[in-house]
């Protein structure tokens, strides 16, 4: 029942979600972009169909040619992932328009593989049809040379694939679709890493260097393929698929609860300084991780006594520790966002010791911007970094003004 699940279980998924993507891409308004994540589902369903034992036997003894449903197979998936970067390159492109030239951009590329591939393919002895072709073919002349050709073609688009899920995945404001596309990356990087594999395996049979005990290369071999299917096809549907079970509710939540959760220590570092500024005080750490009613409101509660605590804290900021966090961490390549944070972060918890040690505050602070979003999602955004900044403690600055054990100035 395991094999039977690992060999049919993925084509059986790919024509479900294909199936249940179909009336988006074509019976609605057109859509491009849909109607090619749709021709890659496709491509890729096509891909692990042949390769089942079932339907690879039967692709050999109706053509009469031994294994071809292995190369039909693998141009499926260049195919495939081939499309998947191009239209990923596209969509993370901010200026792009997707058309339908730009959709076969990357014939150029699969045309050449398959003619090599091809060639190979007719060179290498295999007559005898075996669906577990590594097994009985591994050592065959020509066989590594075709794996490495294939290889050779198939990393770029997986790293492309990769790269431009993973940039899309950030710019990404739906948090399905932004979950979809990093599961989609790391589906691609587990069939990477399934295909370099067998370059080794393919390698060692060849020419006897040393590789993975068959134990732990069996192991590989079951994993990684099972793994780089099933993700990559459900991320590159959830989007169509995850509303219907409700997953942006759920996802939001967790959005929610990590954010909550990750304020904490720079809230709480606040609220030592200034208890005045918490509704309630704080819960332990336990109780805090068990918190899972009312989330928005306590996450603008703790966003509003984080501000609160900061406005308490003026007296003690010192220009001198913002310009010296802020050369810092210009020197460390940081700018935007990120850069701010910092500063703020580093600014904060200069104070934070400066008031801690009795260090005399400044009766009249000058005013000063304070930065952070324009709404409350962004200054939450800008919050969650400076709490990471805060957190990792870069870059230290100190201020230096005289103490004063009765708080002159205050």
């Amino acid at each position: 029942m395991g094999d039977w699940l690992r060999l049919y279980g993925p084509p059986l998924l790919g024509w479900a979600l294909l199936f249940s993507l179909l009336p988006h891409a074509y019976l609605r308004p057109p859509d491009l972009a849909r109607r090619m994540l749709a021709e890659i589902l496709l491509t890729v369903t096509v891909s692990l169909t042949v390769l089942t034992p079932a339907v690879y036997s039967a692709i050999g003894q109706y053509t009469g040619v031994p294994n071809l449903a292995r190369l039909l197979g693998h141009a499926s998936m260049l195919t495939a992932t081939w499309s998947a970067q191009t239209l990923l390159r596209l969509l993370s492109a901010p200026t792009s328009r997707l058309t339908t030239r730009q959709r076969y951009a990357h014939l150029w590329v699969l045309v050449p593989a398959f003619v090599i591939l091809g060639v190979l393919f007719a060179l290498a002895p295999t007559p005898v049809d075996d669906v577990r072709f590594a097994g009985r073919y591994a050592g065959a002349p020509w066989v590594f040379e075709y794996w490495i050709v294939y290889l050779a073609f198939l990393t770029p688009a997986f790293s492309n694939l990769v790269r431009f899920a993973s940039r899309y995945a950030r710019l990404a404001v739906n948090s399905t679709l932004r979950l979809g596309l990093r599961l989609a990356a790391i589906g691609a990087v587990c069939g990477l890493a399934y295909h370099v594999h067998k370059a080794f395996v393919f390698g060692t049979a060849r020419f006897g260097f040393p590789y993975l005990p068959k134990a732990e290369s069996h192991v590989l071999d079951a994993v990684l393929p099972l793994a780089g299917h099933v993700l990559f096809l459900a991320g590159a549907t959830m989007p169509t698929w995850g509303p219907l079970l409700g997953l942006p509710v759920l996802l939001d939540w967790f959005q929610r609860y990590h954010t909550y959760l990750a304020l904490r220590p720079l809230w709480l570092a606040l609220y030592r300084a200034s208890p005045q500024i918490a509704l309630t005080p704080p819960a332990s750490a336990p109780a805090d991780l068990l918190t899972v009613r009312d989330l928005g409101l306590r996450l603008y509660r703790r966003v509003i006594e984080i501000r609160d605590g900061r406005m308490t804290l003026q007296p003690y900021f010192d220009p001198e520790a913002a310009a010296a966090a802020r050369a810092a961490a210009v020197r460390a390549g940081m700018s935007g966002q990120r850069l701010e944070a910092v500063v703020e972060a580093a600014t904060l918890a200069a104070a934070l010791r400066a008031k801690a040690r009795g260090a005399a505050a400044v009766a009249h602070p000058p005013a000063t911007p304070i930065p952070g979003g324009g709404d409350l999602n962004s200054d939450i955004a800008f919050l969650l970094d400076v709490a990471r900044a805060y957190r990792h403690g870069r870059p230290r600055v100190s201020v230096s003004r005289p103490t004063s054990a009765a708080g002159a100035g205050r």
